[in-house]
């Protein structure tokens, strides 16, 4: 069996190549070896620009966007918050029956609107068709309101608006929008309970309560239920561990800092502000108040697009952006009901809106051979709720830069017409506070079979997806491939991984930035398990050298693949970057990404960790080889600098990678665990302590005083089955038969071994030199001074 060998010239092979240049390179390599998975999709949606050009959240400006909020100013900051009261009370076949109630202040033309025969309560919570008691209980005439409404009598809802509602006398009439003429106010000039939901049947039992974000919302657990009442989140049933009132430093009810890529990306552990946050349930005859202003709105979709979901935001609840609030008994799994906190304009402190700022979603219709696009229009919750930022939540196809489109602003928390939200050339306001100006979209290409997953039109980054076993949980790995280099220095690849990639509302492929940036995008998943916590792109602790330091883009360059053959590992390929300096072809960086479901051995399943793995191939032994498998991009960046992390699990760990099992521990000043290595040397001469060694037998020299060893115990052969690591027990792989390891002492002294070179172990057995690390002039086994040119090959079979 042989491998397969593939040459792709960078720049056709000639000299003064760019960056881009060599990424197109690459990407033709990774495709030659069928590591691209998926198929290219084109007119991808992927950012927001804002009038200004800069990007709405990331690498841009965030107050520009309200440049093209249409002069909606001042209008739409609805105030400060309102306690929404409900009371609760056993209903049959141990159910809550749970009522909404508002207490106002009926004496004037500020609640009662007698020309439009309107009542005003902010955020009132009533729809229409609902049956409210007015005064409920009260028997004093002064509470009548006019001579139309009377006490203690039973009126139904016709809803105006979130603030202004009218009455019927019957439901029909409700429905049909006829309403009872108002011809007065109260006499009774206090605040009292006004309008209470009455129960007629069902209507109210486990019932649902839509609530305004940055309003509180207060429960009287009568005194007459059989249970305590208490709030979860992210769960369909009680769970103690799921209370909605705890500050929770770990997960739930903080802002979720460990994930990243979700819209909450603070690590901002401040969260509760209820009055009481040790009444963590109420029992009967008691209060419990939530005050919502720190927590996000509730979610029914996930933040991530199915197609680029990490599987591991799906291990918590709430984990992939979802978020969901009941009410619920502690001990009766009948008593139950959904909170929906729904955006709204009430005014909230800055320290509660980190992370949680309201938003109204919005779809664009498709349109010719555009897609639908999912939106989420956030609002300051102060700033008069100015526009905050435009963020993307599907995965768009056929679009185009800068598209036009208008979102209404009626249906986005602003007014129709003049809060209209305008997308094509981003273009400012003509003048200050016009608030006239035009934002935009920008697009990118998904890639896959020829294409990378991404790549910067610069050249500057990539990324990879690979897919390993579709049938796993774990099924793709990403990598984040960053170039560095000038005509002037060396040129190096930086490798960073993970599970998931996320790309949307991130400026992506059209950044200008060349620097490691987290404008390119960023890794999602569980801090510490699934990523480190790094704010960049790649972690820069390690680079693959890819060229000569001496003015690199002065030489041509090569990237050569060898790639075994079934029924050895097909998944298997060693890239290797070479340059031609001097007529002669010197090798740099020669390594394969770990691919495939043939990893693991037994050892580990990717249905519970991801593989993300590099072995690289080195010779800065002398006369040897390193073999050295890496975590890419693994302990590097803050974790050196801080007390030693990654054992135990810390945020700058990465748990979930299969080598994690391995590779655990890091600590500054020792050597680091992150990567495991094996040194093959030389053993013809002699052996280092510390190399591996590799079996050697020669009756011509194993010999004294002209007494040999038995010419039958020789023993000079490539060594196949070569392990990832020695170290790493059991070891989860081994490198195909036909990439070999051979150890030489040859003749003559000034013998140089190149890429590309032939070994000849039999007609029938030749290899290719990939990677050779020799010393020449150097005194053999038979005695004669600078006669042997010694050292270890790393091989690739070719007949």
């Amino acid at each position: 069996m042989s491998v397969l060998k593939s040459v792709i010239d960078v720049n056709n092979g000639n000299s003064g190549w760019t960056k881009q240049n060599l990424m197109d390179a690459f990407e033709t390599a990774l495709s030659n070896l069928g590591m691209n998975a998926g198929s290219s999709v084109t007119g991808v949606p992927q950012v927001v620009m804002s009038p200004q050009g800069g990007t709405t959240q990331i690498g841009g400006s965030l107050s520009s966007l309200k440049q093209a909020n249409g002069g909606d100013t001042g209008v739409i900051n609805w105030g400060a918050y309102k306690i929404q009261k409900y009371r609760v009370t056993d209903a049959s076949g141990n159910n809550y029956r749970v009522q909404h109630y508002v207490e106002e202040y009926l004496y004037n033309t500020t609640f009662v609107d007698t020309t439009n025969d309107e009542i005003r309560s902010d955020r009132h919570g009533f729809s229409t068709g609902d049956a409210v008691r007015y005064a409920k209980g009260q028997t004093d005439a002064s509470y009548d309101l006019g001579t139309t409404i009377t006490k203690n009598t039973i009126y139904y809802i016709i809803k105006v608006n979130k603030d202004r509602f009218s009455l019927a006398t019957t439901l029909s009439n409700a429905n049909n929008g006829v309403k009872i003429d108002i011809d007065g106010y109260t006499t009774y000039t206090g605040t009292f309970e006004c309008f209470t939901q009455e129960d007629q049947g069902t209507d109210y039992v486990n019932a649902n309560i839509n609530l305004y974000t940055g309003d509180h919302i207060e429960f009287q657990n009568d005194a007459g239920n059989a249970t305590n009442f208490t709030l979860c989140r992210d769960v369909d049933s009680f769970n103690t561990n799921q209370r909605i009132v705890y500050n929770d430093s770990t997960y739930g009810f903080t802002p979720k800092s460990h994930l990243k890529g979700a819209r909450d990306t603070s690590t901002t552990n401040t969260i509760s502000y209820r009055s009481n946050t040790t009444n963590i349930s109420c029992a009967p005859g008691t209060n419990l108040t939530w005050d919502t202003q720190s927590y996000p709105q509730s979610e029914s979709e996930p933040l991530y697009p199915t197609s680029i979901t990490n599987p591991s935001l799906t291990d918590i609840p709430g984990g992939d952006g979802t978020v969901k609030y009941i009410y619920c008994s502690e001990t009766n799994a009948n008593a139950k009901g959904v909170i929906n906190l729904i955006p709204g304009n009430v005014t909230q402190s800055y320290a509660s809106q980190i992370n949680n700022y309201p938003y109204w979603k919005y779809t664009v219709p498709a349109s010719g051979g555009r897609s639908e696009l999912k939106l989420r229009v956030e609002r300051y919750g102060y700033s008069s709720g100015h526009l905050r930022n435009i963020t993307i939540h599907s995965i768009g196809t056929g679009w185009s830069d800068n598209d036009v489109f208008t979102i209404p602003g009626e249906l986005v928390g602003g007014t129709a017409t003049t809060g209209d939200i305008r997308f094509g050339v981003p273009t400012p306001e003509t003048s200050t506070n016009a608030y006239d100006g035009t934002a935009g979209i920008k697009v990118t290409t998904l890639g896959g079979g020829s294409n990378l997953y991404q790549k910067a039109d610069t050249g500057s980054f990539a990324v990879l997806n690979v897919e390993n076993n579709s049938t796993k949980k774990y099924s793709n790995t990403f990598y984040s491939l960053y170039l560095e280099g000038t005509a002037s220095t060396q040129w190096e690849l930086k490798v960073q991984c993970g599970n998931g990639w996320e790309f949307l509302n991130h400026r992506g492929t059209s950044s200008t930035i060349e620097t490691n940036n987290i404008e390119w995008g960023e890794f999602t998943g569980y801090m510490g398990l699934d990523r480190q916590d790094l704010n960049g792109l790649v972690s820069t602790n390690y680079s693959y050298v890819l060229s000569t330091s001496s003015t690199p883009t002065a030489y041509p360059m090569q990237i050569r693949t060898f790639r075994a053959q079934a029924p050895q590992d097909p998944n298997f390929a060693v890239i290797q970057f070479t340059q031609t300096i001097n007529e002669k072809i010197e090798p740099f960086a020669a390594f394969n990404f770990h691919l495939g479901d043939g990893y693991g051995n037994g050892v580990f399943d990717l249905d519970d960790v991801f593989l993300a793995g590099i072995t690289e191939y080195k010779t800065n032994i002398t006369q040897g080889l390193r073999i050295e498998t890496y975590m890419p991009g693994y302990a590097s960046g803050y974790s050196q600098y801080f007390n030693p992390v990654g054992e135990p699990v810390d945020r700058y760990t990465q748990a979930r990678t299969a080598y994690y099992g391995y590779l655990r521990g890091y600590q500054y000043g020792k050597d680091s665990p992150h990567r495991s290595y094996d040194d093959y040397k030389n053993n013809i001469k002699d052996a280092d302590q510390n190399e591996v060694v590799v079996y050697y037998r020669n009756s011509t020299y194993d010999k004294y005083h002209d007494m040999p060893v038995s010419s039958s115990a020789d023993y000079y052969k490539p060594i196949k089955t070569i392990p990832i690591s020695n170290k790493m027990i059991p070891c989860p792989y081994y490198i195909p038969d036909d990439f070999v390891l051979l150890q030489v002492a040859t003749t003559p002294g000034l013998t140089e071994f190149r890429p590309g070179d032939t070994v000849t172990i039999s007609g029938s057995e030749i290899y290719e030199i990939i990677q050779a690390s020799y010393q020449s002039q150097q005194t053999g086994l038979d005695g004669v001074s600078n006669n042997s040119s010694e050292g270890m090959l790393f091989l690739a079979r070719t007949t």
